[in-house]
């Protein structure tokens, strides 16, 4: 894998996990997609080369923040993009967030602007 960008997405719901990883894939990014608490964690312990974490709405608050908090810990540079469903606010310390339903060629244009560039084939 080159210079090909590594995105963690964290969610608990199967279908739109899914959906996100597919557009990033075609965006032209590596995807590892975790669906527990335990398995982001453990993503994150593994030596890695993530350049940013998408954390889905669908994930409990008392989730969020944990996560959060857990990955700022072991990764502190590490951008964290909350994507949310309507208005949802959270106690996370995320880098930022971004209202999910926009068209996927919009929050990918996000991501490409919060990983440092373009994706080696984006969506338009």
């Amino acid at each position: 894998m080159s210079n090909q960008k590594s995105i963690l997405t964290i969610s608990r719901d199967a279908e739109l996990q899914r959906l996100r990883t597919l557009i990033l894939q075609d965006a032209g990014y590596h995807v590892a997609a975790a669906t527990s608490d335990a398995q982001a964690i453990s993503f994150l312990e593994k030596p890695h080369s993530f350049t940013l974490v998408l954390l889905c709405h669908s994930v409990p608050e008392s989730s969020r923040v944990y996560l959060a908090d857990r990955m700022k810990e072991l990764s502190p540079e590490l951008p964290i993009l909350m994507l949310y469903n309507g208005f949802e606010p959270t106690q996370a310390k995320v880098d930022g967030s971004l209202h999910q339903l926009e068209s996927p060629g919009v929050w990918v244009k996000m991501v490409d602007y919060v990983t440092g560039g373009r994706a080696e084939n984006p969506v338009d």
